[in-house]
């Protein structure tokens, strides 16, 4: 097998939604390989073994619902190496019970129970009895935590009596049992709400796990980040207007953006294009010219813009809009950054 075929290119057209059901483990480890990543399935069912998993990919963000016999599932080394491209995993038990097993810690898995894991480095679930599971895999980079942050967090239980979790968990079971949330122009934005919810989740869940020296760095990365999510729109923000506002130097700044495998200017020019890309497919804005929706995200310069924009997404942004509402009118999912296969 090799890597995940979840996350392609962006713009790219979308594919079918995931609808499968088996009595056989080899077909069921090829199905969730391909829909997923690349995984060793055990079959705990004493020969009786049976499967159904119904998923859809928008934006890069895999939702999911898996019914299952018992079962383990091995993410090993060698499967690492094969993938193309990493992501984190979050797992709600809605029936059953289980156990993550990841980074030396141990998360026991019960109904209500929300858990990351990253698809990076090695990881062990077992499930002995039949269960009922959401599963969420999105790229690492959605979300604000750090992936040194959020190795703080993998295979830690975050229960149903923890507020964000609370909050978190009936959107999730809701996106992942009935996708007609998941069609048409507001797809994306519900996405999107869905993924600040995790981040935030994960975020609250890293500050509560990480030690005093940690807890401030983590801090002072989403206090950055949120500055440069909230002025966006400033074609003059750049790492020393940055640096400024949250009072470190710039050189600090580019060495925290640096460790996360990234540069303040990257991370500035994949919001700002995020942005577009979703105003550019949302029938509300339908009547603003592209010029104006690359102005107000900071992009003055329209070719500066078109090259940037082409060079991210893949499609000019007038060839974007005009796929984007090709699909709304047939009433299908907007040009995304990837949609699962299996």
């Amino acid at each position: 097998m090799t890597g995940s075929t979840v996350a392609g290119v962006r713009g790219e057209a979308p594919l079918p939604p995931v609808a499968f059901a088996t009595e056989s483990v080899l077909a069921w480890q090829r199905v969730v390989s391909s829909s997923f990543v690349p995984l060793v399935v055990d079959d705990l069912s004493d020969g009786r073994f049976a499967g159904t998993i119904r998923g859809r990919v928008i934006d890069g963000v895999f939702f999911s619902r898996l019914r299952v016999s018992p079962h383990e599932v091995h993410r090993t080394p060698a499967l690492i190496d094969a993938s193309e491209r990493l992501f984190y995993k979050i797992m709600l038990l809605v029936d059953g019970r289980g156990e993550l097993v990841q980074d030396a810690r141990s998360a026991t898995l019960v109904p209500g129970s929300v858990t990351v894991y990253d698809t990076a480095r090695p990881y062990d679930l077992r499930f002995p009895d039949h269960v009922d599971a959401v599963v969420i895999m999105f790229p690492r980079d959605l979300i604000d935590p750090s992936p040194d942050h959020v190795r703080a967090i993998t295979a830690i239980s975050l229960g149903p009596e923890e507020r964000l979790t609370r909050l978190v968990t009936p959107l999730l079971t809701e996106l992942s049992s009935d996708f007609g949330a998941l069609e048409g122009p507001v797809a994306a934005r519900v996405v999107r709400t869905a993924v600040d919810l995790i981040s935030a989740l994960l975020s609250t869940a890293a500050l509560a796990h990480t030690a005093e020296g940690d807890h401030e760095h983590l801090s002072l990365m989403l206090r950055i980040r949120q500055y440069i999510t909230d002025n966006l729109g400033d074609a003059d923000l750049n790492p020393d207007s940055i640096a400024r506002a949250v009072y470190i130097s710039t050189r600090h700044l580019h060495a925290l953006f640096h460790e996360q495998g990234t540069t303040v200017s990257a991370w500035i020019r994949e919001q700002r294009i995020d942005a577009i890309r979703r105003e550019l497919a949302d029938p509300l804005h339908a009547n603003r010219s592209i010029a104006d929706i690359a102005t107000s995200w900071g992009y003055p310069d329209a070719s500066h813009f078109s090259r940037t924009f082409r060079h991210q997404v893949g499609l000019s942004p007038s060839a974007f809009r005009r796929a984007a509402r090709s699909d709304a009118r047939r009433g299908e999912p907007r040009p995304a950054q990837g949609e699962a296969t299996g």
